[in-house]
């Protein structure tokens, strides 16, 4: 392997791309080139990290985000809260019932 195509697999390795063949290839080359291999993969998650800062954020979809909180008031876990506030609910409702009367 020759230094460039090492910088290829450490490009791809920042990102996890890498299959387990190419794992294996990338770090027999930081093995081979040493300080200079490291030297390079640091520069990479640097500029990874730069531009990871640089996207600027958008708003999700509106149909996902309905689709996202209607799983979420399926879940069991959900459920559960739901009736544990109609339980409490219950309950003080019964105990403020006679001092209306």
């Amino acid at each position: 392997m020759n230094f460039e195509e090492f910088q290829h697999l450490a490009r791809l390795s920042i990102v996890g791309a890498l299959d387990p063949d190419e794992l294996a290839q990338f770090q027999a080359g930081r093995l081979e080139f040493g300080a200079e291999a490291e030297a390079f993969i640091d520069e990479c998650r640097k500029l990874n990290a730069v531009f990871a800062l640089s996207l600027r954020p958008c708003a999700p979809d509106p149909r996902t985000k309905a689709r996202i909180l209607a799983q979420i008031k399926r879940s069991p876990a959900a459920r559960r809260v739901a009736w544990r506030r109609r339980q409490r609910g219950n309950a003080v409702a019964g105990k403020l019932a006679p001092e209306l009367n």
